[in-house]
């Protein structure tokens, strides 16, 4: 093998390992569909999870300019005033009330005492930031976060701005790579070594020009994930692949406050499988599990308010799965929709949700 087709897998190996995310296991990805604008969801633990992070691969030719990888605010406020940290794959733990004091951010992580979790922007907990600043309470500025992040309106607003700056990144990542990998070999193949560097100057220029936009979007877009664009428009400067995938590496900023909820309603696709599944399990907590009934006291008012916008309500998605594959089935899970034989009385995946029979 010669050098140059050793050099060209090396650099195809860099760019498949570029075009991934890792995403906290809490985090939720949607990609937009090409035809109809509905949603897919991205699960961070399909293809490949470390201790906190999944792997979401994007499409292998860029940009993946659909992508909204969504994130929920950490913490949610029980009816009774308990604190609930959700630590990764809808995994809650209970906290006593705490102060100010008690709630640090560090590295790609909010430590609330001893408890820790992984978040994917800085952005995530932007909202109690400001509510802290203008002396609001740890629970006024948590539910005030779930109101934000599930209203349709503000979704709207988030991903018609992130359209709308994202702009030249679309553009350039895909320019960058044709030139990488199809211009440059070309040049060097037919024209020699001169032209080739020529080229792989004016491509260096385009990276420049694309670091230069990822630096405005922290210092003008997002200043709440300023320290991250930053390093991501340094690497932009550097790592062609870094600037060939930097719109969707920005993306996991531009959507970092918005949940995945707000996001569906406001695109209109209520008839989204996860859409219901998520609410399914807000109506039908697990029995003997504290942190479900606390998540479900604290997050139904204000998913019914999002929804109402929308002319829907909690218990529209609660409907009955399909029996047509399943004739024998005469029962189903509320929650998860398994299907049972008539002698089920509960469902043992959801640790005795009772199950009901069809109609």
């Amino acid at each position: 093998m010669s050098a140059f087709a050793e050099f060209l897998l090396i650099a195809c190996a860099l760019f498949v390992w570029e075009s991934t995310l890792w995403l906290p296991l809490r985090g939720v990805c949607l990609r937009r569909r090409r035809r109809g604008g509905k949603w897919r969801v991205l699960a961070t633990d399909q293809v490949l999870v470390m201790r906190e992070l999944g792997l979401v691969p994007l499409l292998p030719l860029p940009p993946d300019s659909g992508l909204a990888p969504c994130q929920a605010p950490p913490l949610a406020v029980a009816a009774d005033g308990t604190f609930l940290l959700e630590s990764g794959l809808a995994r809650h733990q209970s906290l006593a009330p705490f102060a100010w004091g008690d709630l640090h951010e560090e590295t790609h992580h909010l430590r609330v005492g001893t408890h820790t979790t992984r978040i994917s922007s800085p952005r995530c907990i932007e909202v109690l930031r400001r509510a802290k600043h203008r002396g609001a309470t740890p629970q006024a500025a948590v539910r005030q976060a779930w109101r934000l992040a599930l209203s349709p309106g503000r979704a709207a607003r988030e991903w018609r701005r992130w359209r709308l700056v994202a702009g030249p990144l679309r553009w350039s990542g895909p320019v960058l790579t044709t030139g990488f990998f199809v211009g440059l070999p070309m040049i060097y193949q037919h024209l020699g070594s001169q032209p080739a560097v020529i080229f792989a100057l004016w491509l260096w220029c385009l990276m420049g020009r694309t670091a230069a936009h990822v630096w405005w979007l922290g210092k003008r877009v997002y200043p709440g994930a300023r320290a991250a664009l930053r390093m991501d428009a340094l690497l932009a400067l550097v790592v062609p692949f870094h600037a060939m995938r930097a719109s969707e590496i920005a993306a996991v900023h531009a959507m970092g406050t918005t949940h995945p909820v707000g996001l569906l309603l406001a695109t209109s696709d209520l008839s989204n499988p996860w859409l219901a599944g998520f609410v399914r399990r807000l109506l039908h907590p697990r029995p003997g599990v504290a942190e479900d009934a606390g998540l479900a006291s604290a997050l139904q008012p204000v998913l019914a308010a999002a929804l109402a916008r929308c002319g829907k309500t909690l218990h529209d998605f609660d409907g009955a799965p399909g029996a047509a594959d399943d004739p024998a089935a005469s029962s189903y899970c509320p929650r998860c929709h398994a299907r049972y034989l008539a002698q089920v009385q509960t469902c043992p995946d959801c640790r005795g949700v009772r199950v009901r029979t069809f109609a």
